[in-house]
């Protein structure tokens, strides 16, 4: 029998702590640098509901949350939810999420646009260096971590990163292991300037200037991305500073955008202060431009690339801008009920975002006009004017009418409020409508026929597989998403109007016809999706259609069968391969992106795979990469050149080793 000596001993003993510690210096010189701030930051800590909350999120920038952030995001759930004036069908999940996070113990949570989440926890924060250079993080619990390195005239890098945009080498802490051999290298930042005039020389000012990337996102998408911007000068001179070294690409002029003043009317500078953020004075012209890229061309598939070295000063980036000419959008409404134009209609003009930095605030969706009405009643035609040059969605709706007599929230219960709320919003997804892409080039769009119809509103339900084991798991905040084929990126305008139910019931209204791609994201941790069907479409590998009548229900079938992968990655000698970009591509139905899976080598070139679909893929190693450039077609072809040919069963498990790749170049 155990005495209770030992007893007690064994329940106070405690786990032993590990810890980091290293040097960070000059790449160029080797000296070591003082004042750099040092963050260490776990990529595997518990989140519990949290984690599964934010599962699939993709900021496309990294993002931080302070623990002064969340503690308020958290009060507010909690009082919206307890005080129901949480929308009808949200706010509960999301508090009782934020409520189980331990945001005590944290100073700040990192997100990626990788999805990756970092949780920074106050018993490490971020520090400076010595004099030597030197930092020391302790009291580490057994993890994964990633060191970030920030300093002024330096750029900002994680540890191991091997590109502007990349990721760095993942740190595996066992229990009391010291880790003591961390060298960062700091690369100094860069700055690029250059010239921005008219036809006949005379130079413009403040006109945007912006220096961007061509980036991947989740879905597959080439965009680009926005690394920083600047204005002209009154001698149109500009200069961006504080550039990590890369490759990069440059634009000169007005984006496009809403001009919803009457036309010829123009703020008084007091009120101009408020809006664009172009320089403003009473003495100067605001003149709009088409944007050109570098060297001077109207597409930014053509632009050639600028390589700027670290600490470097590249000059002499010179474009030639024209003036922003505006064009006029025409076409007619017809209601798909009666075949005539309707009575009234609301008609909205937004820009298709190209950066994914605009992603963050979404669409335009302010209507376009001078003054005058854009829909006319008689003969259901509607004229947007003054539209620059640009992609967009025209959006149409029919309004609902309203309701007979103003809601007295004052004298409604919660149930009432939340009743009419939540009638008021059904029935203005249910209002017919339509969407469609309008491409203005250099001249009016003229006879757009723009058929409005009635949106489908779809029901489903999520289940295990049958004879599974266990009953359904939670599924609080699985997100079940119809996007567009022709359109991609772009979510059904419904979303699900109340939480998935216990058995696994849900709804998605406001669907508008077209053709749609199914997208699960947040299945619970070790389950994937075995079947979708709609009636007999099989939605796994086939489009969803919408038409005027509503598709059958929608039934998910989910497993927890799923396969694992482990292996380690060796570079061009033979050795470990830190922070290499292993990926598992599927031989087919690669428009499923979530099959795409993407993880990094440890610092000893060990890699996981877990909960993996079952199926075809081709499994390869980069020795870098930054997210999501897996998806270019380049390294597609590549991976099915030199990619391991694998096959995942139900429920497998395989141990694999690679070979590093080097990436092709951009």
């Amino acid at each position: 029998m155990i005495s209770m000596a030992l007893a007690l001993a064994l329940l106070l003993q405690t786990t032993p702590k590990a810890s980091v510690s290293g040097m960070v210096v000059h790449s160029a010189t080797g000296e070591p640098l003082a004042g750099v701030s040092v963050t260490i930051a776990r990529t595997d800590a518990p989140l519990g509901a949290f984690g599964q909350m934010v599962a699939g999120d993709h900021p496309p920038v990294e993002v931080t949350l302070t623990s002064a952030l969340l503690t308020t995001l958290s009060e507010e759930l909690s009082s919206a939810a307890r005080d129901g004036n949480a929308p009808p069908g949200g706010g509960a999940r999301e508090a009782l999420a934020m409520s189980a996070l331990p945001i005590a113990d944290i100073h700040s949570i990192i997100a990626s646009p990788d999805g990756a989440i970092g949780v920074i926890y106050k018993s490490a924060p971020p520090m400076m260096t010595d004099s030597q250079g030197r930092f020391t993080f302790s009291g580490l619990d057994p993890g994964t971590y990633k060191l970030i390195f920030k300093a002024n005239g330096f750029a900002r890098q994680d540890y191991g990163q091997r590109s502007a945009a990349g990721t760095g080498i993942p740190l595996v802490l066992g229990q009391g292991q010291s880790k003591s051999d961390i060298v960062m290298r700091m690369v100094p930042v860069s700055a690029v300037g250059g010239r921005v005039f008219d036809k006949a020389g005379q130079p413009l000012a403040a006109v945007p200037v912006q220096l961007f990337r061509f980036v991947f996102d989740e879905n597959g998408q080439k965009k680009m991305q926005r690394s920083a911007s600047a204005q002209t000068d009154d001698r149109g001179e500009y200069r961006i500073f504080y550039l990590s070294p890369g490759r990069y690409y440059l634009s000169a002029g007005n984006p496009p955008g809403q001009q919803n003043l009457p036309q010829g009317v123009q703020l008084p500078p007091e009120l101009a202060l408020l809006g664009a953020g172009n320089y403003v004075s009473a003495n100067r012209i605001d003149e709009k431009y088409a944007i050109s890229y570098f060297p001077g061309v109207g597409d930014e598939n053509a632009a050639t690339a600028i390589d700027i070295p670290p600490g470097a000063d590249v000059g002499g980036i010179d474009l030639s801008l024209n003036m922003q000419q505006s064009y006029r959008v025409r076409g007619r409404v017809i209601d798909s009920r009666t075949s005539q134009p309707p009575p009234s209609a609301n008609v909205t003009l937004e820009v298709i975002r190209t950066d994914v930095v605009d992603d963050l605030f979404g669409g335009g969706g302010f209507p376009y006009g001078d003054g005058t009405p854009i829909y006319n009643a008689a003969d259901g035609t509607f004229e947007l004017k003054n539209v620059v040059p640009g992609a967009y969605r025209l959006r149409v709706s029919l309004p609902n009418p309203p309701p007979p007599r103003p809601p007295d929230f004052a004298n409604m219960s919660e149930a009432q409020r939340n009743a009419f709320i939540e009638t008021m919003m059904a029935g203005d997804r249910a209002s017919p409508r339509a969407v469609t892409t309008v491409k203005v080039a250099n001249s009016d769009v003229e006879g757009l026929t723009v058929t409005v119809g009635l949106t489908a509103s779809i029901p489903g339900r999520i289940r295990n597989e049958p004879g599974a084991a266990m009953p359904l798991p939670p599924v609080d905040f699985l997100r079940i998403q119809l996007k567009s084929i022709t359109d991609f990126g772009q979510p059904g305008d419904g979303q699900p109007v109340q939480p998935i139910k216990d058995d696994g019931q849900f709804r998605i209204d406001g669907i508008v016809p077209g053709d749609y791609r199914l997208v699960v994201v947040g299945l619970p941790e070790g389950f994937y999706l075995k079947e979708a069907r709609s009636g007999e479409t099989d939605l796994l590998n086939n489009s969803l259609r919408v038409t005027g009548s509503s598709p059958a229900a929608l039934d998910l079938v989910i497993s927890s069968k799923v396969g694992r992968v482990d292996g380690t990655v060796a570079d061009a000698r033979g050795q470990a391969g830190p922070g290499a970009h292993v990926v598992l591509i599927p031989d087919s139905n690669r428009n499923r992106t979530e099959l795409f899976r993407p993880v990094l080598s440890d610092a000893t070139g060990h890699f996981a795979i877990p909960a993996v679909t079952p199926g075809d893929y081709r499994l390869v190693a980069w020795e870098f990469l930054e997210p999501f450039a897996f998806f270019d077609s380049r390294l597609i072809l590549q991976a099915e050149e030199a990619g391991t040919k694998i096959h995942i069963a139900e429920s497998s498990r395989q141990t694999i080793n690679l070979k590093a790749l080097a990436a092709p170049g951009n």
